[in-house]
């Protein structure tokens, strides 16, 4: 058996899109939200896989360095469009190197940029 838990939390930041071939090529922002995944099969003693402050904690480290800036600039998209499918992709990353030491994977981070347009990385 599998259990799932997810967190969310939230960033603001500015991107273009070089080469999208519409209005995302011009520097735009977004109120991005982040939701991350992970999954694990057993309980500690206080009957959790992992405490869901640990989750928020890492999130939030994550999302820190990408937090009001210029996407562009960071240098993790260094040469490349910092797409929502990127940024699900460097969350993820970032997410997989800060869980090493707990018995937990991650197992999808999605990112959306408004209501309506979202973008998922799987493993």
């Amino acid at each position: 058996m599998k259990y799932l838990l997810a967190v969310r939390d939230t960033f603001s930041a500015a991107h273009r899109l070089a080469g999208s071939g519409g209005r995302c090529e011009n520097l735009h922002g977004h109120n991005f939200a982040v939701e991350i995944k992970v999954e694990g099969a057993r309980l500690d003693g206080a009957g959790m896989v992992v405490d869901f402050t640990v989750l928020k904690n890492i999130l939030r480290t994550i999302l820190i360095d990408l937090d009001h800036t210029d996407l562009n600039s960071v240098p993790a998209f260094s040469g490349q469009s910092p797409s929502s499918e990127r940024i699900a992709g460097y969350v993820f990353e970032r997410a997989e190197e800060l869980l090493s030491d707990l018995d937990v994977g991650v197992a999808s981070v999605t990112v959306s940029e408004s209501r309506n347009a979202s973008a998922t990385y799987l493993p």
